[in-house]
């Protein structure tokens, strides 16, 4: 995919925002709040971009974060490299006490799959009648997860393809050919919908509402799952999973199984999504890792039971054979902290 240069990338937003303000000239004047959950890769990139572009505006941004991001952010800003050029921004506000933000219009969860339930508890001041809560995290489990906790609110599906990393708290490195941010739900309010995609639009972000978008997940799940588990249990790069005979051919067993499992539970994937994954990591660099391969070797807590488990579990339950999966899984928990 060619890289777009940032004076066409410029002149692409201001048609966004041009058709934006045409077709909804009351947004001018509507204040929109947005609460980004995370400052980590995905977060922070969509929380940065946002902010970018918003300083300023009726459209306010607002981090919630911790730690040594939190105090770094607070002090100048975060920090993004993309493929296009390194920037740094500025949030309306960013802070460990979401009482100080109030209930927001959007909150965007970018969190680990682990820390779901306690993050959004933290968040709950944010959430108020209106708030729609979007999750973009790893698995497939996360928006019934939020559901639970929260059963009268507005909760959407999510899944992001970005290769996005910290290189240290709040300074996030961007390495995506083409990274998108799809969302929506099949119970949500068309309105609503509208409007944070004119927002990602007007922007000149990569985020799409999708009437398919339980598809989209689970289409998602096959990549991340997959791919996580054969470069975490491998502990090699994209390039040497797809290079080498024994590797590739495990991952041709994991999407195997990961499709068995999903026809079992009357799941939808794409026709061609196996063709896809292997595609989808041929358009990334070689070089690169899965972030829960990097939670391993950094000895921190991981993904594991969202992105291999649970698709161990799944399979025990409807009878389902992943005798790969089943390897792999009973080798990581070994290494888990």
């Amino acid at each position: 995919m060619a890289v777009i240069s940032d004076k066409d990338r410029k002149k692409s937003a201001g048609r966004a925002v041009s058709c934006y303000f045409c077709r909804n000239k009351q947004a001018l004047h509507m204040k929109t709040k947005i609460a980004i959950v995370g400052t980590g890769g995905v977060g922070g990139f969509l929380g940065g971009e946002l902010a970018r572009r918003y300083a300023g505006s009726e459209t306010e941004i607002y981090f919630i974060s911790r730690g040594e991001a939190l105090r770094k952010i607070r002090e100048r800003g975060i920090r993004v490299d993309t493929k296009e050029g390194s920037y740094t921004a500025r949030p309306a506000a960013v802070t460990d006490r979401p009482e100080e933000i109030g209930p927001v219009d959007y909150l965007i969860y970018c969190t680990k799959a682990y820390d779901v339930e306690n993050g959004i508890l933290q968040a709950a001041p944010c959430i108020g009648p209106g708030t729609v809560v979007l999750p973009f995290l790893n698995g497939v489990d996360s928006g019934e997860r939020i559901a639970a906790l929260l059963p009268d609110a507005e909760v959407w599906l999510g899944c992001v393809y970005v290769v996005a990393f910290i290189v240290e708290p709040g300074h996030i490195a961007e390495q995506t050919n083409g990274y998108r941010y799809l969302f929506g739900s099949p119970a949500a309010d068309p309105a609503k919908l509208r409007r944070l995609a004119d927002v990602f639009a007007a922007a000149g972000i990569r985020a799409w509402a999708r009437e398919d978008i339980v598809r989209c997940v689970w289409d998602k799940f096959a990549f991340i799952s997959t791919v996580a588990t054969v470069t975490s249990y491998t502990d090699k790069t994209y390039g040497e999973v797809l290079g080498t005979p024994e590797y590739r051919g495990w991952l041709d067993e994991l999407l195997r199984e990961f499709r068995a499992v999903a026809e079992a539970k009357g799941c939808e994937l794409s026709e061609d999504v196996e063709a896809a994954v292997i595609a989808q990591m041929e358009r990334i660099p070689p070089e690169t890792t899965t972030s829960m391969q990097r939670d391993f070797r950094a000895h921190r807590n991981t993904e594991l039971e969202s992105l291999t488990g649970y698709l161990v579990r799944e399979g025990a339950r409807l009878g389902v054979a992943v005798p790969t999966y089943d390897r792999m899984y009973a080798g990581l928990k070994e290494r888990t902290v």
